[in-house]
């Protein structure tokens, strides 16, 4: 229907697209909410579901550089963790491991 467009970047990994949303809910709860915590993307009409960290929406006409510096060493390793442990909480133990991602998402 294209009623919401969206461009960004996002570090993490998709999930089965039938995932109870809910359930995601839950397994995020209590994190502190800060650019670090763990959340979802649903992309498309639930075409596509990502479990994420520090996603940053892509500004109009303007050209983002996707390098290996976006983040350090440690904050990968806390990333890992963190999406690790709701993955868990989810029953999702065997996925993809956490990359960057950019998602076009129009919806």
């Amino acid at each position: 229907m294209g009623l919401y467009h969206t461009v960004g970047t996002a570090y993490g990994f998709e999930v089965p697209a039938d995932t109870d949303i809910e359930a995601i809910n839950r397994a995020c709860f209590g994190q502190e909410h800060r650019p670090d915590g763990v959340g979802y993307i649903v992309v498309g009409d639930r075409d596509q579901l990502l479990l994420v960290t520090r996603y940053t929406e892509a500004k109009e006409n303007t050209v983002t550089r996707l390098t290996a510096d976006m983040a350090t060493a440690e904050e990968l390793t806390a990333w890992d963790a963190a999406l690790q442990a709701v993955a868990a909480r989810l029953g999702l133990d065997k996925h993809e491991p956490p990359v960057w991602l950019l998602i076009h998402n129009y919806r």
